[in-house]
């Protein structure tokens, strides 16, 4: 394999603008240029009676932005995380086995079916998902991946009060949101 990138697919791009997000949602940096490394982030909510879905919030941050709020966590909150995905998941097998595969940089491929449960995506009513870029292009490292809303139910179980208040202040900041979304969406934002 040449290379372990492409430009970054529809599906990571902005709902709200069909482009590719350009701005860290923290420190509004320039995130389209070779070498800016940066998360993006989208909570999905699918309706599959109605062969719809609707993304719940979506945004991208800087590495170093995400560091920063990483380091804002509770270490016992980061400590239980770590060991949930320990128990949980092997990386390192899931990337192995997913570049083993026919034409294995196809974003389909790694985010159907759940990091955690196995669950495929269409049968998950909730799932967010994750990926890593680098400028215009989209990374395949151990990410890109789905969590399942039922796994990030479990997660929610592991992080302490502090770390609620600062994913809490996090969403208020950022997004704004109406008290009846914010109580929705409460338990779905997990910095991993």
């Amino acid at each position: 394999m040449d290379h372990e990138f492409e430009p970054i697919p529809k599906e990571l791009h902005s709902v709200a603008t069909g482009q590719p997000f350009h701005a860290c949602i923290t420190c509004e940096g320039f995130l389209l240029q070779n070498g800016v490394p940066y998360l993006v982030e989208k909570a999905v909510r699918h309706y599959p009676e109605a062969k719809l879905q609707d993304v719940i919030f979506e945004y991208a941050i800087c590495l170093e932005c995400a560091q920063q709020l990483r380091e804002e966590l509770s270490v016992e909150s980061k400590a239980n995380i770590e060991a949930y995905f320990q128990k949980h998941v092997n990386l390192v097998a899931r990337r192995e086995a997913l570049l083993a595969l026919p034409n294995p940089l196809q974003l389909d491929k790694w985010l159907s079916h759940c990091l955690v449960t196995g669950t495929p995506r269409e049968a998950c009513s909730e799932y967010q998902i994750y990926a890593q870029c680098d400028g215009k292009d989209l990374l395949y490292t151990y990410m890109p991946y789905m969590i399942s809303g039922q796994a990030m139910e479990e997660i929610q179980e592991l992080i302490s009060p502090h770390t609620r208040q600062i994913l809490d202040d996090f969403m208020d900041t950022h997004f704004g949101l109406p008290p009846e979304l914010r109580a929705m969406l409460q338990d779905r934002l997990v910095f991993i």
